[in-house]
């Protein structure tokens, strides 16, 4: 059964006039079309010229427009997950206005249904795409609403009388600066109409038509310990204003909670005497903070102010910077010092008056990378004043602690004491931290991504019904490559640099395709990979050489050389190598210095490598073994210098390690296995298993790999490797559906 709905705002219809249609492609898991419904001159069809901008290539305001809706259609497209294409009538228009505030735009189902084939409660309403995706078909096949989501925006946004001075900023690259980001209200917009709204009366309590919306099922009330599917018209209608009583009870949402929400939490690691959590401001601008965050020494900026290029670079590099607040704006100051070379910043207040006031910070800056808390003046003189035997600090959210959830965990709905049209139950509460893109009010510091890790939004989809897939947003795609190949956290300059190659393709679809290939690639060929991950298999290769492994090659069982290094040895190993180390940042060489010693110095001592490597062994024995393990890589004169190290002590574990290293470090044993390495690498980084595991038996997939990339000289975008691992359905089903 179908039942047409106006929007959000109960804002009247336009009849169509103009239709124009781009619909998303390639990775795009749901093609999502938006479909103009502006008279002629009019919001898409504005034909005031405009210069490109952000990386929209429109050269008209209508154009522009037009391109950022299909971009937020894009970033919802490539993740949900339907066979029927979803249609956004879209159009621009007066909405409510003041000076001082405005309704930037307002979307929601077109249509709802119920009792379908595929759904997954009867007597349940479900927005037309939603609905329209359980059930694998278009339900509107003839009828007055074609559309599934209905999309009005305020297209005098910034005029004197309607949020003066405030404009939609039209790039798709979320450097707004102090304007008003369009893609990421278009994505908070879309998200209503795909179904992140009940269509319940807020005000009254009444079920539409007398039953619940599939969005109802998992509002859960801590008053009375109900669902709203469980109570009364007047239990929903208080339920409706309780303030922090709202909360959502899907088990997606409540299982990501951990991972997102957290406390902004400034810890004071040492020294002992002020150790410990402060009392902190946070920023409308840059990463919000994660766990578990930044962690360095806090050196003074030079100014303290840091209104102008900072005096100390060389010192800052790797460091949170302590500000002084004054003279200039704070995202002024945090871009000094971000340019210095900090990874986070502490601004002390400055008020002499309020001496334990903190601030929150205002501004917009889509370049600002790294993040930034605030404390007290008393807080910051307390710090100051220990800054010369050493202080080191930790910027991140305690999830720990989460804000904005009631007392099990389960993230809270807005549910203010008066109802506000709109805005009320079909939105996060504005108590969680960082900011969510379903929020009532559009905060400065989101991002374009909807996933765990940052956002809860495709988590309550995927409560709802949808299927989807997070690998295809490409700031989470970038930091599980984090993960996946360097072992570590993202440094935030880094998933924006890298975020950013990618986004930079805006709608050119096979521009992304080719960007995500060389992204992911490029965190194999790094110096941080090089340096650690690539370094430990070829130490495994110099001690234990390759051993026998079985491919079926041309229909026949075959006996191959293959790798030695298996994924449980590579892992640990590689993080230990990593530790501390970030490429740019700090002190890096030399922690990586003091890693490799000290991995060599445990690798020769280690069992394995004993019982191959025997006390007994002379100098020559032992550099022989090794040179022939690792391909005979080694020069006369390089092996006669190896032997000449050992000299009269080839038991001596110290100079071991030392030869053991400079083995695994020639360059020829570099150059000769890096396409083995780069295989196996797919395996281990991609699939998080050896090759030979299930669903694999042998190693026939690594050496079908391996003579396909040598065939093409190493070049794996000919070869098509990367490209087939990221597109294999093991690699995707990681993450989804």
């Amino acid at each position: 059964m179908r039942k047409p709905i106006l929007a959000r705002f109960s804002l009247a219809l336009l009849p169509t006039l103009v239709v124009l249609c781009l619909s998303s492609s390639a990775f795009g898991a749901a093609t999502i079309v938006i479909q103009n419904n502006d008279a002629a001159g009019v919001g898409f069809n504005d034909p005031t010229p405009v210069a490109p901008n952000g990386g929209n290539p429109g050269t008209t305001l209508g154009q522009q427009r037009l391109n950022a809706f299909q971009f937020a259609a894009n970033i919802w497209g490539s993740m949900l997950n339907s066979s029927s294409p979803i249609t956004i009538r879209a159009d621009w228009q007066a909405l409510p206005c003041s000076t001082n505030s405005a309704a930037l735009g307002s979307a929601g189902a077109a249509s709802i249904w119920r009792d379908f084939s595929g759904a997954t409660f009867p007597g349940t309403w479900y927005s037309a795409a939603l609905a329209n995706a359980l059930t694998g078909v278009d339900l509107e096949t003839a009828g007055t609403n074609p559309q599934e989501i209905n999309a009005h925006f305020n297209v005098n946004l910034g005029n004197p009388g309607c949020l003066d001075g405030i404009h939609f900023y039209l790039g798709l690259d979320n450097n707004h600066g102090n304007d008003a980001d369009l893609v990421t209200v278009l994505i908070h917009e879309f998200s209503h109409g795909l179904g992140f709204q009940t269509f319940t009366s807020s005000s009254t309590g009444a079920q539409n038509a007398g039953f619940p919306s599939i969005y109802d099922r998992f509002l859960f009330d801590n008053n009375t310990g109900k669902t709203w599917v469980q109570m009364t018209d007047a239990e929903r209608q208080a339920s409706a204003i309780s303030v922090n009583k709202l909360a959502w009870n899907g088990a997606r949402v409540t299982a990501d909670v951990p991972s997102i929400l957290g406390t902004p939490l400034l810890r004071i690691n040492s020294p002992a005497g002020i150790a410990g959590n402060y009392t902190v401001g946070t920023a409308a601008f840059g990463p919000a903070l994660s766990f578990p965050g930044a962690t360095a020494n806090v050196t003074q900026a030079s100014p303290n102010e840091a209104c102008s290029a900072l005096t100390n670079g060389a010192a800052m590099s790797g460091k949170v910077a302590l500000i002084d607040r004054g003279n200039c704006n704070f995202t002024v100051k945090v871009k000094n010092a971000q340019n210095a070379g900090a990874i986070g910043v502490i601004m002390v207040n400055n008020d002499a008056g309020n001496p334990t006031q903190v601030v929150q910070m205002g501004g917009g800056d889509g370049t600002i990378t790294i993040s930034t808390l605030s404390v007290s003046l008393n807080d910051g003189n307390i710090i100051r004043g220990q800054l010369g035997t050493g202080v080191n600090a930790s910027l991140l959210a305690n999830t720990a602690a989460p804000l904005g959830v009631d007392s099990s965990g389960r993230a809270l709905l807005f549910a203010p004491s008066t109802v506000a049209a709109g805005s009320s139950v079909s939105h996060w509460d504005t108590s969680e931290y960082p900011n969510q893109l379903m929020e009532p009010n559009i905060s400065g510091d989101l991002t374009h991504s909807v996933v765990p890790v940052w956002d809860l939004t495709l988590s309550l989809f995927k409560d709802l019904g949808w299927t989807g897939n997070k690998i295809f947003d490409s700031q989470f795609f970038v930091r599980q490559h984090y993960l996946d190949f360097l072992s570590r956290s993202p440094d935030s300059s880094g998933l924006a640099f890298w975020n950013k190659d990618i986004v930079s393709c805006g709608l050119d679809q096979a521009c992304i395709e080719v960007k995500r290939i060389n992204v992911s690639a490029a965190f194999y060929l790094s110096i941080e990979f090089q340096e650690t991950g690539y370094l430990v298999y070829r130490t495994y290769k110099t001690a234990f050489g390759d051993p026998d492994g079985q491919a079926i090659i041309n229909s026949v069982p075959t006996t191959i050389k293959v790798p030695r290094v298996r994924l449980n040895e590579f892992l640990p190993d590689t993080q230990f190598i990593g530790q501390g180390v970030q490429v740019g940042i700090g002190n890096w060489v030399q922690q990586l210095e003091n890693n490799k010693q000290a991995y060599m110095l445990a690798f020769v001592q280690r069992p394995s490598f004993q019982s191959a490597f025997p006390s007994s062994m002379t100098a020559d024995q032992y550099v022989d073994q090794l040179n022939a393990r690792a391909g005979n890589v080694l020069s006369a004169s390089e092996r006669s210098s190896l032997i000449a190290m050992l000299g009269s002590t080839p038991d001596n574990v110290s100079i071991r390690a030392q030869v053991l290293r400079a083995v695994a470090e020639d360059n020829d044993l570099k150059l000769l296995e890096q396409n083995r390495a780069f295989v196996l690498m797919q395996y281990f980084g991609y699939l998080r298993r050896n090759p030979n595991d299930f669903p694999d038996n042998d190693h026939s997939g690594w050496k079908f790999w391996l003579d396909k990339l040598d065939s093409f000289g190493g070049n794996f975008v000919n070869a098509e490797m990367v490209k087939a691992f990221l597109a294999s359905i093991e690699y995707q089903g990681r993450f989804g559906p």
